[in-house]
């Protein structure tokens, strides 16, 4: 496999599922508590949500030391991706 293929192996698998980028979309805008994440309009139970949030800081991508989420390093490098999706589709 190719490096390329490898960096996008690595990334696909880093940003997880569609309600996981979500997530992590809400954490570039800045850091939130549980609850937050919960009224911030996600159609996903609140089960869902701790599933992700649990799956996101095993990959590294999110931790909690108290009581607010906020990105790793890891999750905080994935702003360019998300910046460029957002370009994107303001300009099909």
């Amino acid at each position: 496999m190719t490096s390329d293929l490898l960096a996008l192996d690595y990334t696909v698998q880093t940003l997880g599922s569609v309600f996981e980028m979500q997530i992590i979309r809400l954490l570039l805008q800045a850091p939130c508590s549980f609850e937050q994440l919960t009224a911030a309009g996600s159609r996903h139970s609140m089960h869902e949500l701790t599933v992700c949030l649990s799956r996101l800081e095993q990959r590294g991508v999110v931790e909690r030391p108290a009581t607010i989420y906020h990105l790793t390093p890891i999750g905080e490098s994935l702003q360019p991706i998300f910046h460029a999706i957002e370009k994107q589709t303001q300009h099909p």
